[in-house]
């Protein structure tokens, strides 16, 4: 089939369709997951890349229909595919030798106080290329490190990158997987919704153990954007959209103030401890009094009711669907740079309580105080006039919608055998 829904997106849940050649790579597939056919069996689709052959095209992209025993319960699917992964890659010597490698390679660079750039663009989302650093503010690399995702499993992580804890645990940082053979499509797609820091994804399928080196290690954690001889990239960055905001390069006319919003809507007893962790996380951090402003829209009366809608309107149209009375407002400097170590350990502490210790839905707006002109848009756009042509141009600066629960998109998943049954009766 040539088209599918997007079960989730800012418009709603299975409000936004997908064609084929649309989606660029696997790696795109798996941020756009889940997918469903565009009839009202509303099955699960996987994304098929295009072939070629001698230069011409073999087979045009498309989506296939999922068996339906993939198709129901998501997380013991995750634990079925960590399960295979770990089989696979404990019989590798290709993996082990490359995971040592790339470890030992960030581990030299901690040590010579190097940085360990990354940088991608999406252009689905933004004008303004993503950078970071993976090695800010790290003080030790770790092998096989494990996790545990918010809907209940674990897994592990080829190569962390840690510092030290700004609450209990040591930070994770950043991450490394090694890719080998098979692509674990499900499995990636739910823990690319659920991290709180970039994860690189490496693949070496049909690397042999005399082409890992350690000048391959080298090579391979800065080549975020070398293009593979299929047409994929041989590294790629999973960043959630929640740290967008964190290592987006905007520039500096969008905003005098330099200050950005983030709109939080969950049940009241979760805005609640909200406002004690981001009000703790400032103070932990330093940050001077008042630069973090934490607070509770509360729709009591008509003008606070506007700001609610208002911020509601930003976020999308299921927002009451989380809290309809409140919502938190959390306003606070933008990241000066890639460098800037103290935003970085607030977003990304920041994003870790909302992706794990939440079920919330979080709307963005780039400058406090930008009115939401074009609320049918999904991406906040800056206009700026220059003078010399007499005319505004324009630049797609961020989402508007940066995260909603991953228990939530596993719910809706395992019950989409009761929504294709409604969607029949709807017919």
């Amino acid at each position: 089939m040539d088209e599918a829904i997007v079960v989730f997106s800012r418009k709603g849940v299975f409000q936004t369709t997908i064609l084929a050649r649309g989606v660029r790579s696997r790696e795109h597939a798996r941020k756009l997951w889940p997918l469903v056919s565009p009839d009202g069996s509303r099955q699960m689709v996987t994304w098929v890349s295009p072939s070629f052959e001698n230069g011409k095209l073999r087979r045009r992209s498309h989506f296939r229909v999922l068996p339906a025993q993939h198709t129901f319960n998501p997380k013991a699917h995750f634990d079925d595919e960590e399960a295979s992964r770990w089989r696979v890659v404990q019989e590798s010597p290709e993996h082990r030798r490359a995971k040592v490698l790339v470890a030992d390679e960030l581990s030299r660079r901690l040590r010579a106080g190097l940085a360990m750039p990354w940088s991608f663009k999406d252009v689905d989302s933004s004008d303004y290329p993503l950078e970071g650093n993976l090695l800010l503010g790290a003080d030790r690399v770790a092998n096989e490190h494990p996790l545990e995702t918010p809907f209940g499993s674990k897994f592990r992580l080829d190569v962390a990158v840690l510092g030290p804890p700004v609450q209990a645990e040591p930070m994770v940082l950043g991450g490394v997987e090694i890719e080998l053979g098979h692509a674990f499509d499900g499995r990636k797609a739910l823990i690319g919704k659920s991290l709180g820091f970039p994860l690189i994804s490496i693949d070496i399928t049909e690397m042999t153990l005399p082409e890992l080196t350690p000048e391959w290690a080298q090579r391979v954690l800065t080549a975020t954007t070398r293009s593979h001889e299929q047409g994929r990239r041989q590294t790629y960055i999973y960043l959630h959209d929640l740290l967008y905001p964190l290592y987006a390069q905007l520039p500096a006319f969008l905003d005098d103030e330099q200050r950005h919003q983030f709109l939080v809507f969950a049940d009241d007893k979760t805005l609640n401890k909200l406002v004690n962790w981001m009000n703790l996380l400032a103070e932990k951090l330093e940050y001077s009094k008042g630069t973090v402003a934490v607070a509770i829209v509360n729709g009591k009366n008509d003008q606070a009711r506007k700001m609610l809608e208002r911020a509601g309107q930003v976020v999308g149209p299921d927002w009451r669907d989380f809290n309809d009375q409140k919502c938190l407002r959390l306003t606070l400097p933008r990241p000066k740079g890639p460098a800037d170590l103290q935003a970085h350990r607030f977003h990304m502490t920041m994003a870790r309580i909302l992706l794990s210790h939440t079920d919330a839905l979080v709307g963005y707006k780039y400058c406090n105080g930008v009115d939401n002109n074009h609320p049918e848009d999904d991406i906040w756009v800056a206009k700026r006039w220059i003078a010399n042509e007499k005319k505004f141009s324009e630049h797609r600066v961020l989402p508007k919608r940066l995260a909603e629960p991953v228990n939530r998109l596993i719910a809706v998943v395992s019950d989409l055998r009761h929504n294709r049954t409604a969607a029949r009766h709807e017919v």
